[in-house]
């Protein structure tokens, strides 16, 4: 059982380092400007809002792909009409997705008729890092419930370890000391 906590804990700390990195480099794009931080140029203006949305979601990608296993999981309660967690997450950052996608679309229609209003509008409407932000953070949460029931678990393994191997039995005014398998009951215990 400590293999297997150890094995998806591994699992996790690694979908979790990959997420992080593509959704560090995602924020630096999506929000960097707010902070002050220099965009390249190619990133900027509404010429370019194609190409920012496209930057955009290939780096929410990678985040979707390893954090698949809820919507997998989530979808499927959901068409089994008995959701849970997973459905939430899948339905929240799906949609976040979904979205998305739609609407880069309809820049790309913007941007082929040299509509440049609907561009403008547009490009703020992607949530894009919403949809890599959702997955990383309940993997992170998942992380630490998977290392708390790890630590749990070796909690328990080492109580169970201070278990007394022998007792002490009154049998026929005499006190033995017999191995703990063998009190029965009806057996008298002797403390001290």
């Amino acid at each position: 059982r400590k293999s297997e906590t150890d094995s998806e804990e591994k699992g996790i700390t690694k979908r979790i380092i990959v997420s992080a990195i593509f959704l560090i480099i995602l924020m630096y794009f999506t929000m960097g400007h707010m902070i002050g931080l220099p965009l390249p140029h190619w990133y900027h203006g509404t010429e370019n809002a194609v190409v920012a949305a496209l930057v955009r979601f290939l780096l929410t990608l990678p985040v979707v792909f390893l954090n698949r296993a809820y919507y997998e999981r989530g979808l499927k309660a959901l068409w089994n009409r008995a959701p849970n967690m997973d459905s939430l997450i899948a339905v929240g950052s799906g949609a976040a997705l979904v979205y998305s996608i739609f609407v880069m679309f309809i820049m790309s229609y913007a941007a082929g008729h040299g509509n440049s209003a609907v561009l403008e509008k547009y490009s703020k409407d992607l949530y894009f890092e919403s949809a890599a932000m959702i997955l990383t953070l309940i993997t992170i949460g998942k992380y630490l419930e998977t290392r708390a029931k790890g630590k749990t678990g070796d909690a328990i393994r080492q109580l169970m370890d201070l278990s007394p191997k022998k007792a002490l039995v009154l049998h026929d005014g005499l006190i033995e000391e017999i191995p703990i398998e063998n009190v029965r009951v009806g057996d008298t215990v002797v403390v001290r």
